[in-house]
Protein backbone atom coordinates (compact mmCIF):
# COMPACT_ATOMS: atom_id res chain seq x y z
CA UNK A 1 0.00 0.00 0.00
CA UNK A 2 2.75 2.74 0.77
CA UNK A 3 3.93 1.71 -2.63
CA UNK A 4 0.81 2.58 -4.61
CA UNK A 5 0.64 5.65 -2.29
CA UNK A 6 3.70 7.14 -3.46
CA UNK A 7 2.97 6.30 -6.93
CA UNK A 8 -0.52 7.80 -6.77
CA UNK A 9 1.28 10.88 -5.59
CA UNK A 10 3.44 11.04 -8.69
CA UNK A 11 0.42 10.26 -11.08
CA UNK A 12 -1.55 12.99 -9.24
CA UNK A 13 1.15 15.81 -10.19
CA UNK A 14 0.63 14.81 -13.37
CA UNK A 15 -2.65 14.55 -14.27
CA UNK A 16 -4.62 16.96 -11.36
CA UNK A 17 -2.57 19.78 -10.37
CA UNK A 18 -5.06 22.58 -12.19
CA UNK A 19 -7.71 24.98 -10.83
CA UNK A 20 -10.70 26.37 -11.37
CA UNK A 21 -12.47 29.85 -11.86
CA UNK A 22 -15.30 31.93 -11.96
CA UNK A 23 -16.12 33.76 -14.59
CA UNK A 24 -14.93 37.22 -12.70
CA UNK A 25 -11.71 35.73 -11.72
CA UNK A 26 -10.52 34.39 -15.10
CA UNK A 27 -11.02 38.11 -16.37
CA UNK A 28 -8.18 38.65 -13.78
CA UNK A 29 -5.21 38.21 -16.10
CA UNK A 30 -5.10 34.94 -15.09
CA UNK A 31 -2.56 32.16 -15.25
CA UNK A 32 -2.30 29.20 -17.68
CA UNK A 33 -0.91 26.12 -17.67
CA UNK A 34 -0.20 23.99 -20.55
CA UNK A 35 0.54 20.41 -19.61
CA UNK A 36 2.48 18.10 -21.95
CA UNK A 37 2.23 14.82 -20.81
CA UNK A 38 4.24 11.58 -22.09
CA UNK A 39 3.16 7.95 -21.41
CA UNK A 40 4.55 5.20 -21.17
CA UNK A 41 4.74 3.25 -24.97
CA UNK A 42 1.20 2.05 -25.51
CA UNK A 43 0.06 3.45 -22.84
CA UNK A 44 -2.03 6.88 -24.52
CA UNK A 45 -5.80 5.11 -25.17
CA UNK A 46 -5.19 4.58 -21.42
CA UNK A 47 -4.16 8.06 -20.15
CA UNK A 48 -6.89 9.59 -22.41
CA UNK A 49 -9.80 7.46 -21.24
CA UNK A 50 -8.96 8.07 -17.48
CA UNK A 51 -9.25 11.67 -18.57
CA UNK A 52 -12.42 11.18 -20.37
CA UNK A 53 -14.29 8.71 -18.02
CA UNK A 54 -12.72 10.12 -14.31
CA UNK A 55 -10.57 13.43 -15.05
CA UNK A 56 -13.25 15.77 -16.22
CA UNK A 57 -15.82 14.33 -13.57
CA UNK A 58 -13.26 14.99 -10.39
CA UNK A 59 -11.79 18.09 -11.60
CA UNK A 60 -15.78 19.51 -11.88
CA UNK A 61 -16.49 18.10 -8.62
CA UNK A 62 -13.29 19.76 -7.11
CA UNK A 63 -13.72 23.22 -8.30
CA UNK A 64 -11.19 22.37 -11.39
CA UNK A 65 -11.28 23.31 -15.07
CA UNK A 66 -10.20 21.83 -17.73
CA UNK A 67 -10.06 24.06 -21.04
CA UNK A 68 -8.79 21.69 -23.77
CA UNK A 69 -7.43 18.38 -24.59
CA UNK A 70 -5.28 17.72 -27.58
CA UNK A 71 -3.04 14.81 -29.30
CA UNK A 72 -0.61 15.43 -31.98
CA UNK A 73 -1.83 15.12 -35.09
CA UNK A 74 1.09 12.86 -36.03
CA UNK A 75 0.51 9.56 -35.52
CA UNK A 76 3.91 9.09 -34.29
CA UNK A 77 3.52 11.22 -31.25
CA UNK A 78 1.26 9.80 -28.56
CA UNK A 79 1.95 13.02 -26.17
CA UNK A 80 -1.31 14.61 -24.76
CA UNK A 81 -1.76 18.37 -24.17
CA UNK A 82 -3.96 19.56 -21.63
CA UNK A 83 -4.51 23.73 -21.33
CA UNK A 84 -5.66 24.65 -17.84
CA UNK A 85 -6.01 28.39 -16.26
CA UNK A 86 -5.57 29.49 -12.95
CA UNK A 87 -5.96 32.35 -10.55
CA UNK A 88 -2.04 32.82 -9.79
CA UNK A 89 0.36 30.21 -8.54
CA UNK A 90 -0.54 29.84 -5.40
CA UNK A 91 -4.19 28.86 -5.91
CA UNK A 92 -3.21 26.18 -8.59
CA UNK A 93 -0.35 24.93 -6.00
CA UNK A 94 -3.47 24.98 -3.46
CA UNK A 95 -6.31 23.04 -5.59
CA UNK A 96 -3.35 20.60 -6.75
CA UNK A 97 -3.34 19.75 -2.61
CA UNK A 98 -6.94 19.37 -2.65
CA UNK A 99 -6.98 17.52 -5.48
CA UNK A 100 -4.57 14.87 -3.86
CA UNK A 101 -6.38 14.52 -1.02
CA UNK A 102 -9.96 13.74 -2.62
CA UNK A 103 -10.62 9.96 -2.00
CA UNK A 104 -12.72 9.93 -4.90
CA UNK A 105 -9.60 10.39 -7.13
CA UNK A 106 -7.81 7.84 -5.05
CA UNK A 107 -10.37 5.78 -5.57
CA UNK A 108 -10.78 6.02 -9.65
CA UNK A 109 -6.92 6.03 -10.05
CA UNK A 110 -6.45 2.41 -8.28
CA UNK A 111 -9.57 1.04 -10.43
CA UNK A 112 -7.70 2.42 -13.73
CA UNK A 113 -4.23 1.70 -13.15
CA UNK A 114 -3.82 -0.54 -10.57
CA UNK A 115 0.30 -1.37 -11.55
CA UNK A 116 1.08 2.10 -11.09
CA UNK A 117 0.97 5.58 -13.10
CA UNK A 118 0.98 5.22 -17.13
CA UNK A 119 2.56 8.90 -17.28
CA UNK A 120 6.57 8.75 -18.08
CA UNK A 121 7.15 12.25 -18.06
CA UNK A 122 5.29 16.03 -17.72
CA UNK A 123 6.26 19.27 -19.10
CA UNK A 124 4.16 22.26 -17.38
CA UNK A 125 4.60 25.78 -19.19
CA UNK A 126 3.07 28.66 -17.16
CA UNK A 127 1.88 31.22 -19.32
CA UNK A 128 0.22 35.24 -19.02
CA UNK A 129 -1.66 36.40 -22.27
CA UNK A 130 -0.29 39.12 -24.00
CA UNK A 131 -1.73 42.68 -24.11
CA UNK A 132 -2.80 42.05 -28.02
CA UNK A 133 -4.40 38.65 -26.85
CA UNK A 134 -7.88 37.94 -27.87
CA UNK A 135 -9.46 36.48 -25.38
CA UNK A 136 -9.77 32.70 -25.43
CA UNK A 137 -13.47 31.84 -26.61
CA UNK A 138 -15.22 28.93 -24.74
CA UNK A 139 -16.41 27.30 -28.11
CA UNK A 140 -16.52 23.90 -29.96
CA UNK A 141 -16.28 24.67 -33.69
CA UNK A 142 -15.08 21.12 -34.52
CA UNK A 143 -13.76 20.48 -37.90
CA UNK A 144 -10.75 22.38 -37.59
CA UNK A 145 -7.17 22.04 -35.86
CA UNK A 146 -4.60 23.82 -33.76
CA UNK A 147 -1.43 24.60 -34.45
CA UNK A 148 0.96 25.64 -31.27
CA UNK A 149 3.86 28.03 -31.93
CA UNK A 150 6.58 28.56 -29.97
CA UNK A 151 9.63 31.52 -30.99
CA UNK A 152 12.46 31.68 -28.82
CA UNK A 153 13.22 35.65 -29.42
CA UNK A 154 16.75 36.90 -30.49
CA UNK A 155 18.69 38.64 -27.72
CA UNK A 156 16.96 41.16 -26.48
CA UNK A 157 14.27 41.30 -29.14
CA UNK A 158 11.16 39.66 -27.41
CA UNK A 159 9.49 42.99 -27.01
CA UNK A 160 10.53 43.92 -30.84
CA UNK A 161 8.50 40.37 -31.32
CA UNK A 162 5.43 41.62 -29.14
CA UNK A 163 5.19 44.84 -31.11
CA UNK A 164 5.16 43.01 -34.44
CA UNK A 165 2.50 41.10 -33.70
CA UNK A 166 0.85 43.48 -31.75
CA UNK A 167 0.66 45.55 -35.22
CA UNK A 168 1.26 43.54 -38.06
CA UNK A 169 1.39 40.01 -38.13
CA UNK A 170 -1.53 39.18 -36.24
CA UNK A 171 -3.85 41.07 -39.17
CA UNK A 172 -1.87 39.39 -41.57
CA UNK A 173 -2.36 36.32 -40.51
CA UNK A 174 -6.35 36.97 -40.28
CA UNK A 175 -5.65 38.11 -43.68
CA UNK A 176 -4.60 34.85 -45.00
CA UNK A 177 -7.86 33.04 -43.45
CA UNK A 178 -5.42 31.84 -40.24
CA UNK A 179 -7.76 32.17 -36.82
CA UNK A 180 -5.15 33.91 -33.83
CA UNK A 181 -6.94 32.04 -30.83
CA UNK A 182 -4.50 33.35 -27.99
CA UNK A 183 -1.07 34.72 -27.59
CA UNK A 184 1.31 34.11 -24.08
CA UNK A 185 4.33 35.08 -22.95
CA UNK A 186 6.14 32.82 -20.16
CA UNK A 187 5.59 33.81 -16.58
CA UNK A 188 7.17 30.95 -14.27
CA UNK A 189 9.80 33.11 -12.46
CA UNK A 190 12.22 32.32 -14.99
CA UNK A 191 12.58 28.43 -13.53
CA UNK A 192 11.80 27.15 -17.10
CA UNK A 193 15.12 27.01 -19.48
CA UNK A 194 13.78 27.76 -23.33
CA UNK A 195 15.68 24.30 -24.51
CA UNK A 196 12.97 22.83 -21.96
CA UNK A 197 9.90 24.64 -23.54
CA UNK A 198 11.07 23.80 -26.78
CA UNK A 199 11.41 20.01 -26.01
CA UNK A 200 8.17 20.08 -24.32
CA UNK A 201 6.37 22.30 -27.04
CA UNK A 202 8.27 20.77 -30.57
CA UNK A 203 7.47 18.19 -32.99
CA UNK A 204 9.40 14.98 -31.96
CA UNK A 205 13.29 15.12 -32.78
CA UNK A 206 12.42 19.14 -33.66
CA UNK A 207 13.25 20.67 -30.52
CA UNK A 208 16.73 21.87 -31.61
CA UNK A 209 17.72 25.52 -31.69
CA UNK A 210 20.75 27.87 -31.91
CA UNK A 211 20.29 29.14 -28.12
CA UNK A 212 22.42 28.62 -25.30
CA UNK A 213 21.29 26.25 -22.54
CA UNK A 214 21.22 28.40 -20.07
CA UNK A 215 18.84 31.12 -21.61
CA UNK A 216 15.34 31.21 -19.37
CA UNK A 217 12.28 30.81 -21.56
CA UNK A 218 10.79 33.98 -19.05
CA UNK A 219 11.50 36.87 -21.03
CA UNK A 220 12.52 35.38 -24.28
CA UNK A 221 9.72 33.08 -25.67
CA UNK A 222 6.18 34.10 -27.50
CA UNK A 223 3.67 30.81 -27.35
CA UNK A 224 0.09 31.00 -29.25
CA UNK A 225 -2.53 29.21 -30.62
CA UNK A 226 -3.47 29.48 -34.33
CA UNK A 227 -6.42 27.24 -35.80
CA UNK A 228 -6.98 26.28 -39.09
CA UNK A 229 -9.49 24.16 -41.09
CA UNK A 230 -6.92 21.29 -41.83
CA UNK A 231 -2.82 21.43 -41.97
CA UNK A 232 -2.59 21.41 -45.31
CA UNK A 233 -4.80 24.97 -45.74
CA UNK A 234 -2.41 26.23 -42.80
CA UNK A 235 0.26 25.66 -45.60
CA UNK A 236 -1.48 27.53 -48.08
CA UNK A 237 -2.13 30.40 -45.44
CA UNK A 238 1.33 30.65 -44.45
CA UNK A 239 3.00 30.26 -47.83
CA UNK A 240 0.52 33.47 -49.06
CA UNK A 241 1.65 35.43 -45.41
CA UNK A 242 5.20 34.87 -46.50
CA UNK A 243 5.13 36.35 -49.98
CA UNK A 244 3.05 39.03 -49.09
CA UNK A 245 4.17 42.18 -49.68
CA UNK A 246 2.87 43.96 -46.35
CA UNK A 247 4.67 40.88 -44.49
CA UNK A 248 7.95 41.26 -46.33
CA UNK A 249 8.12 45.24 -45.83
CA UNK A 250 7.22 44.65 -42.03
CA UNK A 251 9.82 42.07 -41.54
CA UNK A 252 12.58 43.65 -43.05
CA UNK A 253 11.64 46.70 -41.04
CA UNK A 254 11.57 44.85 -38.33
CA UNK A 255 14.58 42.86 -38.61
CA UNK A 256 16.93 46.67 -39.95
CA UNK A 257 15.59 48.27 -36.85
CA UNK A 258 16.67 45.17 -34.59
CA UNK A 259 20.26 44.86 -36.61
CA UNK A 260 18.87 40.94 -37.23
CA UNK A 261 16.21 38.65 -36.71
CA UNK A 262 13.83 39.16 -34.16
CA UNK A 263 14.07 35.23 -33.25
CA UNK A 264 16.50 33.03 -32.81
CA UNK A 265 18.71 30.54 -35.14
CA UNK A 266 15.55 27.64 -35.40
CA UNK A 267 13.65 29.03 -32.85
CA UNK A 268 10.47 29.07 -34.46
CA UNK A 269 8.71 25.58 -33.56
CA UNK A 270 5.17 24.71 -34.83
CA UNK A 271 3.40 21.44 -33.81
CA UNK A 272 -0.14 20.89 -35.16
CA UNK A 273 -3.00 19.60 -32.44
CA UNK A 274 -6.08 17.79 -32.34
CA UNK A 275 -8.65 18.02 -30.22
CA UNK A 276 -10.42 14.97 -28.43
CA UNK A 277 -13.71 14.11 -28.42
CA UNK A 278 -14.25 15.17 -25.03
CA UNK A 279 -12.12 18.55 -25.16
CA UNK A 280 -14.35 21.53 -24.33
CA UNK A 281 -12.33 23.63 -26.56
CA UNK A 282 -12.17 22.08 -30.22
Amino acid sequence: MKLFASLLVVFLMFVCSVSVLSPGLVAQSPLYELRVYQPHEGKQKELLAFIEKHGMRITQANDIEILGAFVPLSAEDDRIVTLVRHKDRESCDRNYEKMMADPKTQAAFQEAFPAGPPVQSLTRVFLKTTDYSPELPRESTGNRVLELRSYIASSGNLESLNARFRNHTMKLFAKHGMNNLIYWNVDDGGAMKAVDLLAGVSPKNQAAAEISEELPSQGNALVYFLTHASQDAAKGSFDAFRQDPDWVAVRTESEKKAGGSLTAGSGVKSWFLKPTDFSPLK
